[in-house]
């Protein structure tokens, strides 16, 4: 399986892995690239079966093989240590990988991440509701009460994400601090000149859904490496209690609040969170810059 990797910056610059989300990390890089490698080495790579990186036939994706496929490419730039950036459901790939490769990782970034689709859809199911409300869709908002308070842990099975794309773009809305800027991120995609074909490949990751399910809340404290949470003030993907339980579970932990963004602090807030991851991942880089 070969993946298609960005990266930018010099060689010889604290080198950080940045572990996209669900969406791909097409838009991170046109946010954040230039100005993480005035002093970074950005590796990003597309998962395999997202945008550039197709899945061949035959291949499969689940937690086990992406984190393998983290582990290959590090060993294959011929870096002995790297700092991590998950996104989104990457931050729940971002735990794991740290704790199972500890000697690999220099410092641990989570960018608003998943860590628990359960608390997380207990945390949007109502806010779903009241927006079909609005749409004069009865069943659809009492599906989503009723899945808030079920009593079980929600899973992959209950396909809570249709009742948020169904939303349309009302759901797109929720994702920013302000609304109106919606189109000029969609913008920078659209600018790549992919295929629909392309963007559409990466829901081959839908499989890896019931894995996400499986809370990471209880791994948190198992982190060994100094981590810093990013949380934007309006983003639903963060649930409270996924902050709180970072908050008092981890150590070394340090968050900070980003509030004028939503999901992506990295877009509505470009300079302020390339400054901060800057300066995080040299605080805790090698002094040698291994590679």
């Amino acid at each position: 399986m070969k993946l298609f990797v960005a990266e930018y910056g010099a060689a010889d610059a604290p080198p950080l892995l940045f572990i996209h989300g669900h969406g791909g990390g097409y838009h991170f890089q046109q946010c954040q690239a230039d100005l993480f490698a005035r002093d970074l080495r950005l590796i990003a790579p597309d998962q395999r079966g997202v945008l550039r990186s197709p899945l061949p036939p035959g291949e499969r994706v689940d937690l086990d093989v992406l984190l393998a496929d983290f582990e290959e490419l590090r060993v294959q730039l011929g870096i002995e240590r790297w700092a991590i950036l998950g996104h989104s459901a990457g931050g729940n790939y971002a735990v794991e990988y740290a704790i199972r490769h500890p000697s690999a990782v220099s410092a641990v970034i989570f960018d608003c991440p998943c860590w628990d689709f359960d608390a997380n859809d207990r945390h949007r199911l109502p806010i779903f509701a009241r927006l079909y409300d609005e749409l004069g869709d009865a069943d659809r908002a009492a599906r989503c009460r009723e899945l808030a308070v079920v009593d079980r842990r929600l899973t992959a099975d209950d396909r809570t994400y249709e009742l948020a794309f169904g939303l349309g773009e009302r759901f797109q809305d929720l994702s920013f601090h302000d609304p109106s800027r919606r189109s000029e991120f969609m913008g920078l995609g659209d600018a790549a000149g992919f295929t629909d074909e392309m963007w559409a490949r990466g829901n081959s990751h839908m499989v890896t859904l019931p894995e996400l399910y499986a809370s990471k809340l209880d791994r948190l404290a198992l982190i060994p490496q100094p981590s810093l949470l990013i949380e934007g003030i309006d983003d639903l993907a963060t649930d409270p209690i996924s902050v709180e339980t970072y908050r008092n579970t981890v150590p070394t932990g340090r968050l900070v609040t980003f509030t004028r963004s939503g999901h992506f602090p990295h877009f509505e807030e470009p300079n302020r969170y390339a400054d901060l991851v800057r300066t995080f991942v040299n605080q805790h880089s090698n002094p040698a810059r291994d590679r």
